[in-house]
């Protein structure tokens, strides 16, 4: 029948995310799509319009499973063991597979100056969601931080998750990435 789709939209999404996310978008091709998911690229363009919009529904997808489990690691009895647990989650994330995959979130920005308006907003919103869960987790903290200084921290707390992803393409280890975080961890919210 004409028109209907003759693929799991689901599965082609997941299988595209696993291409973006060891490739990059710029360095992934259509036909490295068609190859992954077994979709011919025609069937991709009519289905998705071009490589970017599966990417951006493939990072969406991302973002949602992302931000989710970040939201469960925060969410613990204490702000130190919720920014423990956090940390852990990114750090076996990202240096998941084999090679690593590392972060898609910092390939993904490392790339947005080249890339459209489109992704440079996506990459954007999961960083800020990122740093409204981290504020709202460590603005329930027994210290009773302010609205403002936890916003702070939690950008702080954003910003160095996107420098262990750098140091995890360095080639730093995942027990490295452990200690640089527990380090940090320490220097932000005291020893255990």
């Amino acid at each position: 029948m004409v028109g209907v789709r003759q693929f799991d939209e689901d599965e082609v999404v997941a299988t595209a995310l696993d291409v973006f996310w060891r490739k990059g978008l710029h360095d992934a091709t259509m036909q490295d799509l068609a190859a992954a998911t077994g979709v011919q690229r025609g069937s991709l363009y009519n289905a998705y319009g071009d490589k970017e919009a599966i990417f951006l529904r493939a990072f969406d997808r991302y973002a949602e499973q992302f931000l989710e489990a970040a939201g469960n690691a925060l969410a613990q009895d204490d702000a130190a063991t919720g920014l423990r647990t956090f940390f852990d989650m990114i750090i076996v994330n990202m240096t998941d597979g084999s090679p690593p995959r590392g972060c898609l979130t910092t390939r993904t920005a490392l790339d947005a100056a080249i890339s459209s308006a489109d992704v440079r907003q996506r990459v954007q919103g999961v960083l800020t969601q990122l740093e409204q869960l981290i504020s709202k987790a460590i603005g329930t903290a027994p210290d009773k931080r302010s609205a403002a200084d936890a916003t702070r921290l939690a950008r702080v707390i954003v910003t160095f998750t996107r420098g262990l992803a750098v140091m995890e393409r360095a080639g730093y280890s995942r027990k490295q990435l452990r200690d640089l975080a527990a380090t940090f961890i320490e220097a932000v919210a005291g020893p255990r």
